[in-house]
């Protein structure tokens, strides 16, 4: 008798434990498939903001809207039957994390957790990016809008990334570049006491986002770099006054760039010679010579033949795709029509070019008939690098 209830008792323990088996290996397997990550992507930081009213629900969708999570239901689940409650805050997690990691890391004070960063909750601030501005502007929004940060240290922290090779896009960003043209323009809500870094990883999170696999592959296509995408498009940004010329200036510009020519663009030269009085003013002969030896003067083609050294501003998503999509077409040069459109006149020789300047500008020496005008007619295109007042205008 006593022999066979030992048996039983064995029995229903081994049932007992394999099926604790069982669940553990659910939750193990669970656990592994919804943290896989493609191996590029682990070790990216995305910020995210946990605020009084969000629940295991809510988190959930904004973890998988982030791509932290594979299931949104399998996180609520596990985050319902732990014992922890969310901590509001805005917290710097990492691709790559469990779920475990991530639910111990929004519930618990971060001192303890080495893959998040938390802060106190701020009162939330929304903050409007304008497409072509440059990092400057970008911390002045930043100061507008209630952000308790030290704009000066914003600025900092763009200039000098802490680490880009977090971020496969910044793969080709030269030795001490800066983060200009990433920050994508755009509305943010951030914490009013979220960090630099928190600010700057959410626009980098942002250009991760929108500069898709399609627009990477239509880089490769065109054989550019994201790099060199994104620094074509900032200045396309800038000069582009009219939606409708946007894909026609992006076509010209690298015609120009294919052609092994200088690219001549205005905003480049306001971007080496910006203040903070103007950091884009308008050009006049002064301002022309202080910049001519700027590396970002693409008008010396001596200096910088091509594009200049990185992005001048941070483009929009339409600036970048009409670069991957230019308007094809001949044309080299432009000038602008000086009327409230906002447009210009396009050629594809220096005579069509010369003609235009006279129609739109006939205040030009090349039009008055003063000895530039005079020297400029019989100049081969290949000499008048350095005529920056008369190629694009």
């Amino acid at each position: 008798m006593l022999v066979r209830v030992l048996t039983q008792s064995l029995k229903v323990i081994s049932i007992v434990g394999l099926a604790l088996l069982v669940v553990v290996g659910s939750v193990s397997f669970f656990d592994y498939w919804t943290d896989r990550e493609r191996p590029e992507e682990i070790g990216r930081p995305v910020t995210i903001t946990v605020v009084e009213d969000d629940d295991g629900s809510t988190l959930a969708d904004k973890l998988s809207d982030a791509e932290l999570i594979n299931s949104g239901f399998y996180f609520e689940t596990r985050f319902r039957f732990s014992t922890d409650d969310l901590q509001p805050g805005t917290y710097t997690l990492r691709h790559g994390m469990s779920v475990s990691e991530i639910i111990d890391a929004v519930s618990v004070p971060g001192e303890d957790e080495p893959d998040a960063t938390i802060t106190a909750p701020g009162e939330a601030i929304t903050v409007t990016f304008i497409e072509g501005e440059r990092i400057e502007q970008h911390a002045q929004k930043l100061a507008e809008a209630g952000w308790e940060g030290d704009s000066q240290a914003f600025i900092d922290a763009a200039y000098t990334p802490a680490n880009p090779g977090q971020w496969d896009f910044l793969a080709d960003l030269p030795d001490g570049g800066s983060l200009e043209g990433f920050l994508f323009p755009d509305t943010y809500v951030f914490a009013s006491n979220a960090t630099p870094q928190d600010v700057i990883d959410r626009m980098l999170s942002n250009f991760d986002a929108q500069f898709d696999d399609s627009m990477r592959q239509a880089a490769g296509d065109q054989k550019l770099s994201v790099f060199e995408v994104v620094t074509m498009a900032s200045i396309v940004e800038r000069e582009a006054q009219a939606e409708e010329e946007r894909v026609t200036i992006a076509g010209l510009y690298l015609n120009r760039f294919n052609q092994g020519m200088a690219l001549q663009a205005d905003p480049t030269v306001q971007y080496a010679v910006g203040t903070a009085e103007d950091w884009w003013p308008q050009l006049n002969t002064e301002l022309i010579e202080q910049g001519f030896d700027n590396p970002y003067n693409t008008y010396n083609e001596a200096l910088a033949p091509g594009l200049p050294p990185g992005p001048i501003s941070n483009p929009g998503l339409r600036a970048l795709q009409a670069v991957l999509q230019p308007e094809q077409h001949e044309y080299i040069f432009m000038v602008a029509r000086n009327d409230d459109t906002g447009t210009h006149a396009f050629a594809t020789t220096l005579e069509e070019h010369e003609v235009n300047i006279c129609t739109f500008d006939p205040d030009a020496e090349l039009c008055t008939g003063g000895a530039m005008g005079n020297d400029l007619a019989s100049m081969p295109v290949d000499e008048l690098a350095d005529r920056r007042w008369t190629i694009v205008a």
